[in-house]
């Protein structure tokens, strides 16, 4: 019997709505630990939001007293743009439905509305600056050298959690039996 742990290939077919799961032994130091929402995947390329990387900003200098002291998260290295992601199904041409628990937007004045109009909570939304994104091809490539594990099943209210520095150990911990194992991974295994 041939088994290869270190093998996160799973032959699943990326879809939007999907994690990526940065694997444990991914060095680059952006994207180490990260989980990557995926906003759009097309024949053209992929887009997605790291969901568990905070910037250390806020957005002292938007004009807004509702969203000033909110947490902004690293949605990626691409763009310095806003967006963000809610949970609330409101039905509207400023957001774009990547499942049906979940919508993506760059229209922050909207998200502003939103808030003010009591149509969403704060634990509904979450803010990003830049996105992650790949090409044609780009990520295929990735996936075959094992550097994401592809998780199409979760709990989408993860996304949203207070605890996002656990949210990489979280979703290793509930995929597979693998992929639990590798979730208490040493991040310098040389240091063990």
């Amino acid at each position: 019997m041939n088994i290869n742990f270190f093998d996160f290939n799973s032959g699943i077919n990326l879809k939007k709505g999907y994690l990526l799961v940065a694997q444990p032994l991914l060095i680059d130091s952006y994207f180490n630990r990260s989980v990557i929402l995926i906003c759009d995947h097309n024949k053209n390329g992929t887009v997605g939001l790291q969901i568990n990387k905070s910037s250390n900003q806020n957005l002292k200098n938007i004009n807004s007293k509702i969203l000033k002291n909110e947490n902004i998260f690293l949605g990626g290295p691409v763009d310095k743009s806003m967006f963000f992601l809610h949970k609330k199904n409101i039905i509207s041409n400023e957001s774009i439905k990547i499942n049906n628990d979940l919508f993506f937007s760059k229209n922050i004045d909207y998200l502003h509305d939103l808030i003010k109009n009591n149509e969403i909570k704060k634990d509904q939304f979450k803010l990003f600056i830049g996105y992650s994104g790949w090409n044609k091809g780009q990520l295929q490539e990735e996936l075959n050298e094992n550097s994401w594990i592809v998780i199409p099943k979760f709990d989408s209210n993860i996304i949203f959690s207070d605890n996002y520095k656990n949210i990489w150990r979280h979703v290793l911990q509930n995929s597979s039996k693998t992929h639990k194992m590798f979730s208490n991974y040493p991040i310098n295994p040389r240091l063990n």
